[in-house]
């Protein structure tokens, strides 16, 4: 059960807004839009870019004749990962929001985050609500668990019809494309590590908050509005590359042998030829992603290889801030 704070004062504390983007222009002004007409003022936008061109920089221009305090970083590889360490690094704020660029916020969303992080003890992430944004009767998901055996990632009411069944403060295992956190638990938790640049890098990341003692809840009162498609003829393989599939079980075999117990992580080794069965087969008989089969087959393959060979080594590359 979640203990109230004794002395529950409103702390305004400055948020830093972190938003990770690439190429995509359109979306990261929506978002920015969504952020600027937030109820909740004391803020500070960082965009974070590792888009090929500059028409990201152009969106910041354009905002900051309204908005001076938003900040534009431009990055030299395409990493998430790395991307938020160098604007966690450049941030100002008390509280730290890591927002995609597909996202849009309800106008509440902020303050309702920040009113949690303020209302419990050892909290040290607050996640929102995710809704599609084509159907936002729709949820998303409210968090994310873990199956026992397979430690597959459960998204929570995914695809229910909102209706206000979830509670304020009900626990979860990390949270994907938008949560806050208090700043300070970096110094215990480090920064993203750069060995999951993407496909698990807030997973990773908030398994070490949780590591260092804190819990990570939900506020449905936040809600967001997550542009990916809502259509099961959308194949989960138009959505990837070579890249992003071998870091789907690279990531996957890391996350499990750094924080699980060993009965997980030997029920996860015993599942793992069925993971690779589920993949092979779904890219064989898939009829929408054409001359790339290989590609991702050999990724996959890869990707595997070398999550177990860093695991056992145990390697890392989590940036600190001292």
């Amino acid at each position: 059960m979640l203990k109230s704070k004794l002395n529950n004062k409103e702390n305004n504390g400055l948020v830093t807004v972190i938003i990770p983007t690439m190429d995509r222009p359109k979306m990261l002004r929506r978002c920015i839009n969504s952020i600027l007409l937030n109820t909740y003022k004391n803020l500070e936008i960082i965009v974070s870019d590792d888009s090929r061109l500059n028409k990201s920089l152009e969106v910041v221009k354009q905002k900051r004749k309204h908005f001076h305090n938003i900040k534009y970083i431009k990055n030299t590889g395409k990493s998430v990962a790395l991307a938020i360490n160098n604007a966690i690094r450049l941030s100002k704020g008390e509280f730290i929001f890591i927002l995609d660029d597909d996202n849009k916020i309800d106008k509440n969303c902020i303050a309702e985050l920040v009113k949690t992080m303020n209302k419990y003890k050892n909290i040290g992430i607050v996640g929102p609500l995710a809704l599609y944004y084509t159907h936002k009767e729709r949820i998303m998901h409210a968090g994310v668990m873990r199956s026992s055996f397979m430690r597959r990632a459960i998204y929570l009411h995914e695809n229910e019809i909102w209706n206000n069944q979830i509670s304020e403060g009900e626990v979860v295992e990390d949270f994907a494309n938008a949560f806050m956190f208090v700043k300070k638990v970096i110094y215990k938790a480090g920064l993203w590590d750069l060995l999951v640049p993407h496909m698990g890098e807030d997973a990773d990341f908030e398994a070490r908050v949780r590591k260092a003692g804190y819990k990570v809840i939900i506020n449905p009162n936040a809600i967001t509005y997550h542009d990916i498609p809502f259509d099961p003829k959308v194949t989960y393989f138009l959505r990837v590359n070579e890249n992003r599939m071998y870091h789907s079980m690279h990531s996957k075999i890391l996350y499990v042998y750094r924080y699980d117990t060993f009965l997980q992580k030997l029920t996860f080794t015993l599942s793992v030829p069925i993971y690779l069965t589920f993949y092979i087969v779904a890219i064989i008989k898939d009829r929408n992603i054409g001359n790339i089969k290989r590609k991702l087959l050999k990724a996959l393959f890869i990707g595997t290889f070398n999550g177990f060979a860093d695991a056992f080594r145990k390697k890392n590359r989590i940036e600190w801030i001292r």
